[in-house]
């Protein structure tokens, strides 16, 4: 079961305050107790003791008068219930009960006979619980020149002090009740203060994950929270900067060349390596004829068009548009990892890239606009790849010999054609004889050597 923060840190700091304000309470109780018990003992001491030595003559002469007399003293004291006096075989010879206080049934907690344990016997304090009442009994021998001749029970109630009890207690928990409002009303401000910005930097993270590059308000307060708003923040902010970059970067190369740099900034140095790569030279017929009868902001409005329609299927075959020559470009296949899969992806590529030219140009041609023809080659060949330039401004391309020849096999391309080097051929796994026109020998110009390719 999921339970908000909100929620925990309500839920905790009222279990808290509860429980301070329960032990509290019973902490209170206890001591409000004790005190009594220390009161009624210290107001009846004297009392009873005095009482002892007036019981002395008439408990000796069995005058039961005079005992009955004084025993009359307390017969309305508050909280006495009874007063008991045995004499020194322990026969019950007087008594009084005071039964004007509810439910302080005593029979069952009088003795029957009560006999002296002699000389030096001390008056003790005897604490007992009797129906929600607490009942407390007093006892003191009865001396004549040091010799006990009786006893004299004496049972109390703290019922007078249960109404100063009583208002400690409701002061007690008017006082704890109040606090426990401020407290709560504290604890749902902290719950608030603390769950309020982990809420939105939940809210922020799952926007995020969307793309959202949210940044989140910083609490009033500068504390733990603020800063990790602060760090999230700034998380948030380098995340959107290389998004940004990883956007700019896929307009010129592949998404896996852009995730490779990305993901492996250390490679980004001046400098390269050898490796196999596939190359496509693309070249627009006749447009330096086409750029001189045109205006320049129409040609390049030709080219725009013409790019936008196929480089699409550059990223889609995991190719990169690595250089763009004004009407012409260079795409490789193979960066920054070659595999096998990449002749037949290039020429794919390249038969796309003519559908859809092709398919622009007959567009335009139905609406009298201008319109254009490309020849492409296509190469396979070692290359250094890498970053060529300056610390300040390089660009991540292929040089060498193969990038020549590539560049040389589009030249000799007609309008609509692709020439696809016999060194490519020999690599496609795919059947693409069907697109096969010709075959020939033809040595570029700045080549010595003739070199076989086939007209697709």
């Amino acid at each position: 079961m999921r339970i908000s923060l909100f929620n925990k840190i309500l839920f905790l700091s009222i279990l808290v305050l509860s429980l301070s304000l329960g032990s509290g309470y019973m902490l209170l109780e206890h001591e409000i107790l004790r005190q009594t018990r220390i009161q009624i003992e210290k107001d009846n001491r004297l009392l009873l003791l005095e009482l002892t030595r007036s019981l002395t003559l008439p408990l000796l002469k069995n005058d039961r008068m005079s005992l009955e007399d004084n025993l009359g003293v307390f017969e309305h004291s508050p909280g006495v219930l009874g007063v008991f006096v045995y004499d020194l075989q322990g026969v019950l010879q007087g008594r009084i009960e005071n039964k004007s206080l509810p439910g302080t049934d005593i029979k069952d907690l009088v003795p029957a006979r009560s006999p002296v344990t002699g000389p030096g016997s001390e008056e003790r304090l005897v604490f007992r619980h009797l129906k929600n009442r607490h009942l407390y009994r007093l006892s003191a021998p009865i001396l004549f020149q040091g010799v006990g001749v009786g006893k004299v029970l004496l049972f109390l109630s703290d019922a007078p002090y249960e109404a100063v009890r009583a208002r400690i207690t409701r002061s007690f928990l008017i006082l704890g009740g109040g606090s426990l409002l401020v407290a709560f009303l504290g604890s749902l401000f902290l719950s608030a203060y603390i769950s309020r910005p982990i809420r939105s930097l939940r809210n922020a993270t799952e926007k995020i994950l969307e793309k959202d590059f949210v940044r989140v308000p910083l609490p009033a307060l500068k504390d733990e929270t603020g800063d990790l708003v602060i760090a999230f923040n700034r998380m948030a902010r380098d995340m959107e900067h290389k998004e940004r970059l990883e956007k700019a970067l896929i307009r010129y190369v592949s998404r896996d060349v852009a995730e490779h740099l990305i993901n492996h900034p250390e490679l980004i140095h001046l400098g390269g390596i050898r490796q196999e790569v596939v190359l496509i030279f693309a070249d627009i017929r006749n447009f330096t004829r086409l750029s001189s009868q045109l205006p320049s902001e129409e040609v390049v409005q030709i080219l725009n068009d013409y790019f936008n329609s196929f480089i699409d299927e550059i990223f889609l075959h995991h190719g990169s548009v690595n250089n763009i020559m004004g009407d012409g470009f260079m795409i490789v296949f193979g960066i920054p990892q070659f595999s096998e899969s990449h002749p037949d992806n290039a020429l794919t590529c390249a038969l796309s890239i003519r559908n859809r030219i092709q398919e622009l140009s007959e567009e335009r041609k139905k609406k009298g606009l201008p319109f254009v023809q490309f020849g492409l080659g296509v190469h396979i060949g070692e290359g250094v790849v890498g970053h060529i330039g300056s610390k300040t401004r390089m660009e991540y391309t292929v040089v060498g010999g193969a990038v020549n020849i590539a560049y040389r096999i589009q030249e000799e391309a007609g309008a609509g054609e692709i020439l696809v080097s016999d060194n490519l051929w020999k690599r496609l796994c795919g059947d693409y004889e069907k697109f096969r026109q010709t075959s020939r020998f033809v040595t570029p110009k700045g080549l010595e050597e003739p070199i076989l390719f086939h007209v697709l």
